[in-house]
């Protein structure tokens, strides 16, 4: 099958509209995406943190880790600010990037939506690899994150994004029917 035909198929299979989205507006997307899910992980956590008499432990452990990994002493930062906004630059950074991604592979899953489960698979591939980096590099810290605050940033990061993208894109609800037909 030629390439136009293939493009004619996808956009009467998703209701007459051609869905092609430049990279730029795709980009724009994740990068919007992210800033959601980084947001909501970062109130989720705060919360957690003051119900625990600690207003932003968790990034300023998190922020500690990072400066040990970049090669700082121990301790080397008293006050715990430096950590702390390092922690916010690289968490809203990485959300961003993982946005960006996952706003590609719900371009791609609206053009060919069998591509849903690649965007499964590498979720929680992904879900495995960070539980697992944060639980190794925190083996070096003296209060280690544990994998149940990982799990719970996780599923709300996860939930943010899905619904932002949800209600972006009103063809992924209706994404199961395209699939029944294809098969």
């Amino acid at each position: 099958m030629n390439a136009l035909a293939s493009k004619a198929e996808d956009t009467m299979a998703l209701g007459g509209r051609d869905l092609s989205r430049s990279r730029g507006a795709i980009i724009a997307e994740g990068v919007l995406a992210g800033i959601v899910a980084a947001s909501a992980v970062a109130v989720v956590i705060l919360a957690v943190d003051l119900v625990a008499g600690s207003a932003f432990r968790t990034p300023r452990q998190l922020g500690g880790m990072l400066l040990q990994l970049a090669g700082a002493a121990p301790g080397t930062v008293s006050d715990g600010t430096t950590a702390l906004a390092l922690y916010t630059l690289f968490h809203f950074v990485a959300f961003m990037v993982a946005g960006i991604i996952a706003a590609s592979i719900v371009q791609v899953t609206i053009k060919q939506p069998v591509a849903l489960l690649l965007f499964v698979i590498l979720f929680f591939a992904f879900q495995v690899a960070f539980t697992g980096f944060v639980t190794v590099v925190g083996v070096q810290s003296e209060t280690a994150i544990t994998p149940v605050q990982v799990a719970l940033g996780n599923v709300v990061a996860s939930v943010a994004m899905a619904l932002f993208f949800r209600a972006r894109h009103p063809k992924l609800r209706r994404l199961g029917k395209v699939l029944d037909h294809q098969e």
